[in-house]
């Protein structure tokens, strides 16, 4: 088996074609099952505002890169010029390689930025939710999270943290020098604009207005943090007041367009604005830029603040380079390891379908479980199952000899035999 990575990101593909390939929370378990109904049992993807990756154990790594290129194409409209051009793929070592620099923020627009350890998380929990990770991706994953703590705790590549956040408030302050004085618009209550927020508390600003579809969300913001909520409907007249607009929503389509500040440019008198979108796919048309007295700014802009910061981070990004090609080396023994002993794969993969299967059965049995519960349950027999497999494992890492496999193996189809007995009792009640 082959652990594979194709995708784009920041380096790569510029903002307007990194958002064309940006896969939404709704679209990723389509993608899963158009994945599974092709044969390709293990994957994982992260979508970010700076990368899109698929990530994927196989057998043919040729054609299981030609399924993905086929699906992104026909199910999510990617043109083909696009999946030729701006991505690329790695495989085996220099896959979870980049996976491990990608964790640890390495990889990142803003060398050592925390938050990408949050998204790698986040799919891989949206991964093992929709049942698209087996054995090998986990342990992958896993291997990641230790990585990038030891990354973390060992160097002070996140010191003084930076973020794309922090880094589009910088670039208001380039702009207007002093920001106490000035009015801000903040579209958007996730964890982008919740740390813009929390980085303008700290420049003085004492007129920041919150707006989010989710009026409620807008609030809650504005009491934990700065600021003042106002409804979505009241983003006409905010527009007319600010100096700027900092936005960051998950809209799949432009939220402002040329028409809307066409007008509010008349009513402003052509009194300058400034919008700072960081947001993938983007919050403003960027035709926007093209009106009068406009001043728009996406995720790509910040890239040469990105590059002041990276010189002071270089050293101890060389120390966590040394950490990560250390685990690199091991994952790689562990990897030869399980492939050199194929008995070892069999007894993951039996015990991880009785597994499955059961978890399949139960929540088909609690219909009114919710999201919550099921995970629980999910994470609950991964873990009684990786307990119970691990003797037998280490026993075969120990001992190899012939008949010390042929009773572990015997063994585990018996119990597939003597689950097969229940499931046919459970049908007979």
């Amino acid at each position: 088996m082959q652990i594979v990575v194709f995708g784009l990101n920041h380096n790569t593909a510029p903002v307007e074609i990194r958002e064309k390939l940006f896969l939404t929370e709704s679209q990723v378990p389509q993608f899963f099952n158009a994945l599974r109904d092709r044969d390709i049992e293990e994957s994982a993807v992260l979508s970010t505002c700076n990368r899109t990756e698929i990530y994927l154990c196989t057998n043919d790594a040729d054609e299981s890169l030609a399924v993905i290129k086929e699906i992104l194409e026909n199910s999510f409209n990617i043109d083909r010029r696009i999946l030729e051009e701006y991505t690329y793929t790695l495989k085996d070592e220099s896959s979870y390689r980049h996976l491990f620099l990608v964790a640890s923020g390495l990889d990142s627009m803003v060398v050592g930025e925390a938050q990408i350890l949050g998204q790698v998380k986040d799919a891989y929990r949206t991964a093992t939710h929709n049942n698209a990770t087996g054995y090998l991706l986990n342990k992958l994953f896993h291997k990641t999270f230790n990585v990038a703590k030891r990354v973390r705790s060992e160097t002070r590549i996140g010191y003084n943290p930076v973020s794309i956040s922090s880094m589009a408030v910088e670039l208001s302050k380039r702009i207007f020098g002093e920001l106490h004085q000035r009015k801000v618009l903040v579209i958007g209550a996730g964890e982008m604009s919740e740390t813009a927020l929390r980085y303008l508390k700290k420049e003085g600003l004492h007129e920041i207005f919150i707006i989010n579809r989710t009026f409620g969300n807008a609030k809650k913001l504005a009491e934990d943090i700065a600021g003042i909520p106002y409804p979505f409907e009241s983003m006409s007249d905010l527009l007319m007041q600010v100096d700027m607009v900092l936005t960051s929503t998950g809209s799949e389509k432009p939220l402002i367009d040329t028409g809307l500040i066409v007008q509010v440019m008349k009513k402003r008198k052509n009194r300058p604005l400034f919008l700072v979108d960081i947001a993938v796919p983007r919050d403003v048309d960027p035709t926007v830029n093209k009106i009068e007295n406009v001043y728009l700014y996406d995720i790509d802009d910040l890239k040469d603040l990105s590059q002041k910061h990276l010189s002071d981070r270089l050293k101890e990004s060389e120390k966590a380079l040394e950490i990560i090609d250390s685990e690199v080396k091991k994952f790689s023994s562990w990897l030869r390891q399980s492939e050199k002993n194929p008995l070892i794969t069999f007894v993951i993969d039996k015990a991880e379908a009785i597994r499955t299967k059961e978890f399949k059965k139960t929540a088909q049995k609690l219909k009114n479980a919710d999201e919550e519960t099921l995970r629980s349950i999910d994470m609950l027999t991964r873990a009684i199952v990786k307990k119970l497999i691990h003797p037998h494992v280490a026993l075969i890492k120990e001992d190899s000899d012939r008949e010390t496999s042929e009773i572990i193996k015997r063994l585990f189809t018996l119990e597939e035999e003597d689950e097969k007995d229940l499931d046919n009792r459970d049908e007979g009640q």
